[in-house]
């Protein structure tokens, strides 16, 4: 099928375009040779770092303990968790993983490819698992780390048991070449997103709060940690350094948590500080060469490449090659932002969860760039834009100054990139059910940048075991242990950092008064220091302005589309129509009027439709598939409705479960037939699925026709002929009504959708 695609588009350029792409291929074949064989010769870590070894830049306040005192168990418990080792990601469960461990497999997929290892303080036991080139480095570095400290394995699938190896050449990774692999495992566990909550911990310690491990533990972890990665995952090479996306997250979860560290008074030893800063500078230099840039297509994975650079470029020391970082970096957050996120600051990619992820991206980007202290903000009027030689290319300095709304400060970002960054939160809450869930609009994969207050539910292990299909067999922690289990669909703590640039009642009524990210965010962006216990009640420093200024309505909520005339005639025609033209579908809900208090809600860029009253929460999906019509992370869930009444869901999307482990899996999640849609009998999906797992065909088009006070009508084009549907509000009840335009075919509606997932992962009914 590759090759008939080839052909296909060679046949559609004219013959230059086919030669020159042609030899394009043939020159980069030729340049991977020789980098491969390069490296292969020669030591893929940093000889010299370009900047005297020292202290990295800190960019935040005092550790806000008030919060952290109301969270301690929680806090105690992961901690103790990523002592041991222990994880639970992408529906792992909590498990420990260490070399030669027992994986429970996927799906009836099981490998057996690890095995123990015994480490030396002298690191003789890497030889024969890190290249020649790199061991003797690999080794010094090993010797650094605390003698007793056990070895995370880092290259292993701790769900399927399948595991890469050290010395493969980061390009020739394979992936998605064996069933029930998931090359995101490893990849999660790499990010190292737990590191702060170390960092928590060690606070939480040195506050005198019982359940803790002296403090001096949890900085010794991390270091390990950090030190275990850096010896048994040389540059370029390994699972981890083939998604330039996982190393940018990856550098900016090390930096925040060393600096909360720091913070706290935690010195670290000269060596740490010596391997830590060249591999900062490693990290930096493998994101600015490695950019997943396209003129075509690129979406989250480019954002949060220029955000990892950033990071890097404003805690390292300045030098030339570090202010070309500092600077493409801030003009590419802008013009990605204006790119992948439309006016109204919903995300392109036509997925709610992937909102979360593109947003916490700029906002934490954001903050840091106007937290910058003067001389790095200096870089930006300084650096040599020739320095920097890779696509798309840095302008000439400086970086563009705007003022600030509400401040008298100059900031490189325009009013339009914060009114979008502002709208970017409340779209987060407007589309929040009144079980504190988002509707699951499209791919969920539980992905963040950082996770410096994650919301857990508090279960016992057969709680979770019987509520997750995807735990079956599980037996690392014994029935009546506690359960910690993620809630990936709150996406309350977004809110509440961009809140920390705003400082809006309703948002921080929204996100809650014990979230800890908009004092970080506030401080991060230069304003004033952290008072311990009194992050939410923050009175002083820089506040920027809102564009809903003297209580107006934000723009979703002023939103209408249609007449009056134009409902009565849409549903006169659909009243005119019998038998397999059409199929109704009423759902009474008894008790109180449901249309009291409603207010209505609509994101048109997105393709997503909102009322809400005080009993009642109703989304419609309609709209378009994203990533410019490729639907990389769009499902075919065109006019579905998503139903939660007294805040239990009754009608839900089904998640997504998983990406390339299983083919059949993902494409089952992403069909009609998993979502409360529409369905014509005998006609293929609304969008095909036969292009790949990241793309989704455009044919469906779906279009509102009406949007107001009676309900919505929309229709799309997925089944060849206008299917449409009607959801019509009443005080008891809502009725919905799908049917044909031509009447060519047989319309029903899908009443039976697959249980819900929590994102990466599946539950039983």
């Amino acid at each position: 099928m590759r090759l008939t695609y080839y052909l296909q588009r060679a046949r559609n350029l004219p013959p230059h375009m086919v030669i020159i792409k042609a030899m394009s291929k043939a020159w980069k074949r030729a340049t991977l040779l020789y980098r491969r064989r390069r490296d292969a010769r020669h030591s893929t870590y940093v000889k010299n770092a370009p900047f005297p070894p020292g202290r990295l830049n800190n960019y935040f306040g005092a550790v806000p303990l008030g919060i952290l005192r109301s969270h301690a168990g929680q806090i105690a418990a992961l901690a103790g968790h990523y002592l041991e080792h222990r994880f639970d990601l992408l529906g792992s469960g909590w498990v420990q993983v260490k070399h030669g461990m027992h994986c429970r497999g996927l799906e009836g997929y099981r490998y057996a490819m690890g095995s123990p290892v015994h480490p030396d303080s002298y690191g003789k036991w890497l030889d024969g698992k890190i290249n020649r080139a790199n061991v003797a480095e690999s080794r010094r570095i090993w010797r650094v780390v605390d003698g007793d400290y056990v070895p995370i394995d880092w290259h292993l699938d701790f769900k399927s048991g399948y595991r890469w190896s050290e010395d493969t050449w980061y390009l020739d990774i394979a992936y998605g070449h064996k069933p029930g692999v998931d090359i995101k495992v490893p990849w999660e566990l790499a990010r190292m997103q737990h590191l702060p909550q170390l960092a928590w911990a060690c606070a939480m310690a040195k506050d005198g709060q019982v359940g803790f491990a002296p403090a001096r533990v949890y900085a010794r972890e991390f270091r390990n940690q950090v030190l275990d990665f850096i010896a048994t995952n040389p540059p370029r090479y390994g699972v981890n350094w083939c998604c330039t996306m996982d190393v940018a997250i990856r550098i900016t979860n090390w930096l925040v948590a060393y600096d909360l560290f720091r913070v706290q008074g935690v010195e670290f030893d000269a060596k740490f500080m010596n391997v830590f800063m060249r591999s900062v500078y490693e990290h930096g230099r493998h994101i600015a060469t490695h950019l997943e840039w396209s003129p075509e297509l690129r979406g989250n994975h480019y954002l949060a490449d220029i955000v990892g650079l950033l990071f890097a470029a404003a805690y390292l020391p300045r030098n030339p090659e570090t202010d070309t970082w500092l600077a493409f970096a801030v003009q590419e957050l802008i013009s990605e932002v204006n790119l992948q996120f439309y006016p109204d600051g919903t995300n392109f990619e036509a997925s709610t969860c992937y909102h979360r992820l593109a947003a916490e991206l700029v906002v934490y980007a954001t903050a840091l760039v106007l937290g910058l202290p003067d001389e790095k903000r200096a870089a930006l009027r300084e650096y040599n834009h020739h320095l920097l030689t890779v696509r798309p290319g840095l302008k000439p300095g400086p970086v563009p100054l705007y003022p600030l709304p509400g401040s008298n400060r100059l900031a490189p970002f325009p009013a339009w990139y914060i009114e979008r960054l502002e709208k970017m939160a409340e779209f987060a809450m407007h589309i929040t059910k009144p079980n504190g869930h988002v509707p699951q609009i499209g791919d969920n994969d539980s992905g963040q940048l950082l996770k410096l207050q994650p919301v857990y539910r508090k279960m016992t292990v057969a709680e979770a075991r019987a509520r997750y299909a995807n735990l079956d067999g599980y037996t690392d922690l014994p029935g009546q242990a506690v359960y910690w289990d993620e809630d990936h669909l709150d996406h309350r703590h977004l809110v509440a950092a961009v809140n920390g640039l705003l400082g809006r009642e309703d948002l921080a009524a929204f996100a809650g008064d014990d979230r800890l990210e908009t004092g970080l965010v506030h401080h991060l962006a230069g304003d004033d220091r952290l008072e311990t216990g009194l992050v939410h009640h923050l009175a002083g420093g820089t506040r920027l302005a809102s564009y809903c200024l003297g209580g107006e309505l934000a723009g979703a909520e002023r939103a209408r589309i249609g007449t009056r005339k134009d409902w009565l005639r849409l549903k006169s025609r659909f009243n005119s129509l019998t038998g397999e033209q059409q199929r109704v579908v009423e759902i009474p809900v008894p008790g109180s009027n449901l249309l009291k208090d409603l207010k209505l809600y609509a994101y048109r860029n997105f393709g997503l439709y909102i009322f809400r009253s005080r009993r009642l929460y109703l989304a419609v999906r309609c709209g378009p598939i994203g990533q410019n019509g490729n639907g990389g992370h769009a499902h075919n869930d065109q006019l579905a409705v998503e139903l939660n009444v007294d805040g239990e869901d009754w009608i839900a999307d089904p998640g997504t479960y998983l990406y390339t482990p299983l083919p059949a899996r993902r494409n089952e999640y992403r069909s009609a037939k998993a979502h409360f849609v529409p369905l014509a009998k005998g006609r293929r999906e609304p969008g095909r699925l036969d292009r790949g797992l990241f793309t989704l065909g455009n044919e469906a088009k779906a279009k509102c026709l009406y949007f107001g006070g009676k309900g919505f009508i929309g229709m799309h084009w997925g089944y060849g002929d206008p299917v449409y549907r009607v959801v019509q509000l009443m005080e008891h009840g809502i009725r919905i009504m799908d049917y044909t335009g031509e009447g060519s075919f047989c319309c029903s509606t899908n009443t039976t959708i697959p249980s819900l997932s929590p994102g990466y992962g599946i539950r039983h009914g």
